[in-house]
């Protein structure tokens, strides 16, 4: 049986979530799972701080308002199999919706798509995830990340909201809680382009990240992260995969 391959894309919306930290912590546990995933990064207006690409520089940047450009995902996904991930920066809904509304049943013959929303106390956040649901419906399936600053903090415009349970209930989506943030690791992260794997692992030469108080910082981060990800590995890794990650 032929291997599925995996999109995984982030949703373009309201920032200051977190969504590149979250998508550069995703793409450090597939690695560790074998994959070597292919990396885009179509956020065209992001700060070359702040990009995928600026925490892996083999992420290839594609400008999402070139004609045709999201039809460059077919070309990294000749290999069934393939897990392809893309970072979607803010005012992407517009060109992402249109290609899923005249691409999704081709798609659908040789890969599972998977919208990723950042979810955080801010309602703006909550907004952009059910603008997103609304104009990408069943056509793709759904990894929601609750991503908050303190633990224990409550997540009340996601808990509450009557749209929410709606959206819940019409979708059923893989939901997921980051509650390890801290904002000046986060900003640190991105000012000198380091992902948690050479924080850990110590391959920078960037003072603030050498003190042990930072190294425990990045592993619980990452460890909570990775087993988020592993609760819900069904829908990131290849289908035929999914068994041999749960045992």
């Amino acid at each position: 049986m032929t291997q599925r391959s995996q999109i995984l894309f982030t949703q373009g919306g309201k920032g200051g979530v977190g969504k590149t930290t979250v998508i550069a912590a995703l793409t450090g546990w597939i690695r560790t799972k074998g994959f070597d995933p292919v990396l885009l990064d179509f956020d065209s207006e992001n700060r070359e701080k702040s990009s995928f690409q600026s925490f892996y520089p083999e992420a290839q940047k594609i400008d999402i308002r070139a004609p045709d450009s999201l039809d460059k995902v077919f070309h990294f996904l000749e290999t069934p199999g393939t897990i392809l991930i893309a970072d979607q920066g803010a005012g992407s809904g517009a060109e992402t919706f249109s290609w899923f509304d005249r691409t999704t049943q081709i798609v659908a013959e040789f890969a599972d798509v998977t919208s990723i929303g950042i979810v955080t106390k801010d309602p703006g956040s909550v907004a952009s995830v059910l603008s997103w649901a609304y104009h990408l419906g069943s056509r793709v399936r759904y990894l929601i990340v609750l991503n908050e600053l303190v633990r224990s903090s409550g997540f009340d415009a996601w808990c509450t909201a009557p749209e929410v349970q709606e959206f819940v209930t019409r979708t059923a989506p893989a939901i997921i809680a980051l509650q390890n943030r801290n904002p000046d690791f986060e900003d640190m992260l991105r000012a000198n382009h380091l992902t948690l794997e050479k924080v850990i692992n110590r391959r920078h030469s960037v003072d603030w990240f050498h003190s042990l108080t930072r190294i425990v910082q990045g592993r619980r981060y990452q460890q909570e992260a990775y087993d988020a990800f592993e609760s819900v590995s069904h829908i990131l890794l290849p289908s035929d995969q999914t068994e041999a990650a749960a045992a």
